[in-house]
């Protein structure tokens, strides 16, 4: 896993729905104050239908920062739709060569699961400067000292103002690999969905009602994915403002034998962590902790 510290370089791109200055003002301010410098996508800005650019224009803007030396990390400033429009034509052995972490959330985890895939690249599930990049998120320094490698677990003291219920007790062991749900099932019968075996998975969506969660868990235990999974980590799934209650009416969908935590303070809220993506972990439920490695 590729560590940031103050004073080095992020690209920032727009891999999927077009931003404005605006949106990301706040994010950038904070960056800035960390004393990251930060280098601006020649088509960060742009728009093209409801994209920020076409597929061409986003690619330009990942691929330049691949071969741009200054640039250690890729920032996806938003997620969106049309980050799996780019997988076919991004050039993997060139993202594996270089080895940068990708930064990003919602939509982005269509990029993110095709990394791993293809590259065994590790990445940061959970963040973006439209939403989670703002002074009043209590995670937000904890994210930037994940960044750096100097934290490397989630305990259950992490999460003063959020209660964290453990809804299957016991221990698991995997590659944590997650995002949001609608878009992992979209992957499904892809090139870009993992064959990763023994998976800590963690989930959250928005927007979407219960039948369509539903529908999606249902999709991914019909695949076969449920036989690798070892943990589950549930995030906040937001519809209409309001938080579903999804563990009582599709705990049937996941094995008895794995351990399950829910109402984990991730998802599309401004007061969310970030997860990091890719990396073998392990997870304990008495007291809650998830820690990973930085290999």
């Amino acid at each position: 896993m590729m560590t940031l510290k103050s004073g080095d370089c992020i690209g920032l791109v727009a891999p999927a729905g077009y931003v404005k200055p605006d949106e990301i003002k706040t994010g950038l301010g904070l960056l800035e104050k960390k004393g990251f410098c930060l280098k601006y996508g020649k088509n960060l800005f742009n728009r093209y239908r409801y994209y920020s650019g076409k597929i061409t224009d986003r690619l330009d803007d990942i691929h330049n920062f691949l071969i741009d030396p200054e640039a250690k990390i890729l920032l996806a400033v938003r997620g969106g739709s049309g980050s799996s429009q780019l997988l076919p034509y991004l050039d993997y052995k060139l993202w594996k060569k270089t080895g940068k972490s990708l930064v990003g959330f919602s939509d982005i985890t269509a990029l993110q699961w095709a990394l791993w895939s293809k590259c065994q690249l590790d990445s940061f599930s959970g963040m973006a400067l439209t939403l989670q990049f703002t002074s009043k998120n209590p995670y937000l320094k904890s994210f930037f000292k994940q960044l750096s490698g100097q934290k490397r677990q989630w305990s259950e003291s992490d999460f003063p103002r959020d209660t964290i219920k453990v809804v299957r007790g016991g221990s698991a062991e995997g590659v944590l690999l997650g995002g949001t749900l609608s878009i992992i099932v979209s992957l499904l019968g892809t090139p870009y969905f993992p064959k990763t075996e023994r998976i800590i998975l963690f989930i959250e969506d928005v927007n979407e009602p219960l039948y369509k969660i539903e529908r999606s868990l249902v999709h991914l235990k019909n695949s076969g994915l449920m036989e690798r999974i070892e943990g589950v980590i549930l995030g906040r799934f937001k519809y209409n403002n309001y938080y579903l209650r999804v563990w009582n009416p599709l705990k049937y969908l996941f094995p008895e034998r794995i351990p399950i935590v829910a109402n984990f303070p991730y998802g599309h809220f401004s007061r969310a962590c970030a997860i990091p993506l890719g990396v073998p972990a392990k997870m304990d439920t008495n007291p809650f902790k998830l820690k990973w490695s930085a290999e």
